[in-house]
């Protein structure tokens, strides 16, 4: 069977291409944007790129780990689907492709429900499986990469709220740098033109908090018994005045 860490060294040879760097730097850029209004304590990066790079130089959280299989690149080693933290202890989760790397992709959505704390932020990298370019054609031979749509009934069903959706990478994989850079009016265009056929896209979600009124009942005068006999309140009374008299 397909193991999750197979899955992500697959992800991380796409960024070896040109394709995969130049999407890494746009990736980057836009972490910073998000970041920039992001506070709290505790951050976790997951996925594919944990320890690989060093996204959280933009964050404004004030402690940051990266959870993977690696002991030389992570500080946590644990598996995206059963993650060794404590319930509502985290404030950023940054993930790259946890869902098409794993076997049970809402399963590891569920794990980062679970561990962000209320309103806490979530920042997911994953391929596109529409893609123009083949960009995760490799994965794509071994796992089933999901959909935006199956996405976003993922994050409806566990109440996170998309806060955005962007589409990075428009150029093929590429190793002749020299046509790759001659391709490059294929960036401007397919934003515009096939968004939704980038080689990667990234969301920045919230997890919502839904309130609950308490439920109240109403009170009820007690029913008294005296003597074999049932001793009726004034409504009650009245409503049997009223209809059996």
């Amino acid at each position: 069977m397909q193991t999750s860490e197979t899955n992500f060294n697959l992800c991380r040879n796409w960024y070896d291409t040109l394709a995969g760097k130049q999407a890494l730097e746009q990736v980057d850029k836009l972490c910073a944007q998000y970041m920039s209004e992001i506070f709290g304590y505790y951050a976790l990066e997951m996925g594919a790129l944990s320890g690989y790079t060093s996204i959280f130089k933009h964050s404004r959280v004030a402690f940051s780990a990266s959870l993977g299989a690696d002991q030389d690149k992570n500080d946590i080693l644990a598996l995206p689907e059963q993650l060794p933290i404590e319930t509502d202890n985290i404030d950023l989760v940054v993930a790259s492709h946890v869902l098409e790397a794993s076997t049970d992709p809402h399963q590891v959505l569920r794990e980062i429900d679970r561990v962000l704390v209320p309103e806490g932020q979530l920042i997911l990298v994953g391929f596109n499986p529409w893609s123009l370019m083949r960009s995760g054609h490799s994965l794509r031979k071994k796992v089933d990469l999901p959909n935006m749509s199956r996405v976003r009934d993922w994050f409806s069903l566990l109440d996170f709220e998309m806060l955005d959706l962007q589409y990075l990478g428009f150029r093929p994989s590429l190793q002749n740098e020299k046509l790759y850079k001659r391709l490059s009016w294929l960036e401007s265009c397919g934003k515009v033109a096939w968004p939704m056929f980038s080689n990667l896209y990234v969301i920045h979600a919230k997890k919502q908090v839904i309130a609950r009124r308490p439920y109240k009942t109403g009170w009820k005068a007690p029913i008294l018994l005296s003597g074999g006999k049932v001793a009726l309140n004034r409504t009650a009374q009245r409503v049997r005045k009223e209809n059996f008299s």
